[in-house]
């Protein structure tokens, strides 16, 4: 057990050196990220163009929902595909509908 415990820990020490110190792994994953949250406001702005032109009917409860859907889809541990667009999970290294790689 305790053998498991230093091999997490010097992978933890390796992985957060690497990050520190290499340019390139740092750029990819802020691009991944930016990616992500470019599909994720496309999106949020295709809901709201439709809550304005749904105005007319909205309710107090339909907006309230409305509101509570945005802000889970602000904090929802998901990213999206930067091939096709689809929702995949924070952690995917392969998109589940295009296979392709994150």
């Amino acid at each position: 057990m305790d053998i498991v415990i230093i091999i997490v820990t010097v992978l933890i020490f390796a992985f957060t050196f690497i990050i520190m110190f290499s340019p390139k792994v740092r750029g990819k994953i802020l691009s991944r990220q930016v990616k992500s949250i470019k599909y994720m406001l496309n999106e949020s702005k295709d809901d709201i163009q439709n809550i304005s032109t749904n105005m007319a009917d909205a309710t107090k409860d339909g907006i309230e929902t409305t509101a509570r859907a945005l802000k889970k889809g602000l904090t929802e541990e998901s990213i999206y595909c930067k091939h096709c667009g689809n929702k995949i999970d924070k952690d995917s290294r392969f998109c589940k509908i295009c296979g392709k790689e994150q």
